[in-house]
């Protein structure tokens, strides 16, 4: 006998699974009376734990912040009392937490709920409800929630957010992942109670006691007792055994290898991780993982299996948060997963090369290294140049002015020049690591230099020549 939602449930409704018939005849998992037995199958059964654990982490992990809408930026939107509330959704619990406990439950239960508390009408804090104790009410509709301790009569929809998974049989409560699994659960459920079985009766098989004559019900049961007293278990493995006169063993039953035992339960572990569409390598199941492809599954967790989860996830918060409490802010929230589909050092390095759009102040940021001042502008990768400079020497004629001379102090010319020792080609020179460390003028008269030779057709050395001929004392 236990309680759910306050009320003792009948004792045909199971606490463990340590029954087989825990299994058939069972009624739908989804029905008013099964939801504690989710929780029992979560306890019991390491790969839907392993599972369930890694895709509420895999979502706990990521940032989810709150931005402002816009067509050109995306503004960040901290100070909103949504950003506020994700971050802090109670006293009792960080946003970390609350999001562990909001996927795993809804990856046990196909649900999760979360009460919105109010102080004048403003949500201020989220708490979450468990999903056993809450009952749709049609008549009135309105939720009730009671867990034996804590009772809430007609709760409305709008002071609730409510995270389901689909269920083609109602389009109020969600359905579990568990349900498809029953079949998958109780192979596994066997298959460990056989093994369990197995060492009980120290690693041997089945046992037939033979006896050339009849023997009564009172004989068989006193021989079997006396049997399994002196050899069952796995401390009696290799004891002596006598055996009444005219009695013979024989072995009757399979051994775990013919039975194959293993290979059953690596196909319920795979058939739980198909059911929560996570790669199996991910929970470290690596009977097919190569070099080569288990990189590529890694990332398939997030790009292909926590991806709509994830949308799904912003869609509910989007709908019964900011809809539901701010109409009128035109904000989002959204999980970030650039940091954990991001490439190697190398892939990334080549990607910056390649990214013409980017700053370098937004790649170093990229790579959570500090701001330097002057990289905050654009560089065409073909020139390096700064977009402005290329503008004008766009539109200047097709003789371009020289430079007036002596415009730099020969401590700098010396130091550009230095710094022109091993470029090739004008291609080569970076504006911005040959001007480093220049004050503004100074600067801009080598940048200049630099887009003059690169307009004529110059080279290495007539820039080094150019830049000469500008020094003065």
């Amino acid at each position: 006998m236990f309680v759910s939602r306050g009320a003792q449930v009948s004792l045909k409704t199971p606490i463990s699974l340590t029954s087989s018939s825990w299994f058939h005849g069972m009624p739908g998992m989804s029905s008013s009376t099964w939801p504690s037995a989710y929780g029992a199958i979560y306890r019991q059964h390491l790969w839907v734990a392993a599972v369930v654990n890694k895709r509420a982490n895999a979502v706990a992990r990521l940032p989810l912040p709150v931005y402002r809408r816009d067509e050109l930026n995306r503004p960040r939107a901290d100070d909103h009392p949504l950003a506020v509330l994700l971050s802090n959704p109670n006293p009792a619990l960080s946003g970390f937490d609350l999001w562990v406990w909001t996927q795993a439950t809804r990856d046990i239960f196909g649900e999760a709920f979360w009460l919105k508390k109010r102080r004048g009408g403003a949500v201020v804090a989220l708490y979450p409800l468990h999903p056993a104790s809450m009952e749709w009410v049609e008549k009135d509709a309105h939720w009730k929630f009671d867990n034996g301790s804590l009772k809430l009569d007609r709760v409305a929809d709008s002071d609730l957010v409510h995270f389901r998974s689909f269920n083609p049989d109602s389009m109020t409560r969600g359905m579990s992942p568990l349900e498809p699994l029953r079949s998958t659960l109780e192979n596994e459920w066997h298959a460990r109670n056989a093994t369990s079985s197995f060492w009980q009766r120290g690693a041997r098989p089945g046992t037939a006691l033979v006896h050339p004559k009849t023997l009564s019900a009172d004989a068989q049961t006193r021989l079997k007792a006396q049997y399994d007293a002196i050899a069952a278990g796995s401390g009696n493995t290799g004891a002596t055994v006598v055996l009444e006169e005219g009695l013979k063993p024989e072995k009757m039953t399979l051994t775990a290898e013919e039975a194959q035992y293993v290979e059953t339960r690596k196909l319920n572990r795979e058939e739980v991780c198909g059911a929560y569409d996570v790669p199996p390598p991910v929970v470290h199941i690596l009977d097919h993982a190569t070099f080569s492809n288990i990189t590529e599954q890694m990332r398939s967790m997030y790009r292909d299996t926590m991806a709509p989860v994830l949308k799904g996830l912003e869609a509910t918060i989007d709908l019964d948060l900011r809809q539901a409490e701010w109409p009128q802010d035109e904000v989002y929230a959204e999980f970030l997963m650039d940091e954990v589909l991001r490439g190697d050092f190398e892939a990334r390095a080549t990607a910056y090369r390649a990214a013409d759009y980017m700053t370098m102040a937004e790649k170093r940021k990229s790579e959570n290294l500090p701001f330097i001042e002057g990289t905050d502008r654009i560089f065409l990768n073909t020139a390096t140049l700064p977009l402005d400079v290329i503008d004008a020497n766009a539109s200047a004629d097709a003789e371009p002015p020289e430079l007036p001379d002596n415009v730099i102090p020969f401590p700098v010319a010396r130091s550009v020049m230095g710094r022109l020792s091993w470029q090739k080609t004008l291609r080569d020179v970076d504006a911005a690591v040959l001007t480093v460390g220049l004050d503004d003028d100074h600067a801009k008269s080598v940048v200049q230099a630099l887009g003059l030779e690169m307009s004529v057709g110059g080279d290495v050395p007539a820039l080094r020549e150019r830049i000469r001929s500008m020094a003065k004392e």
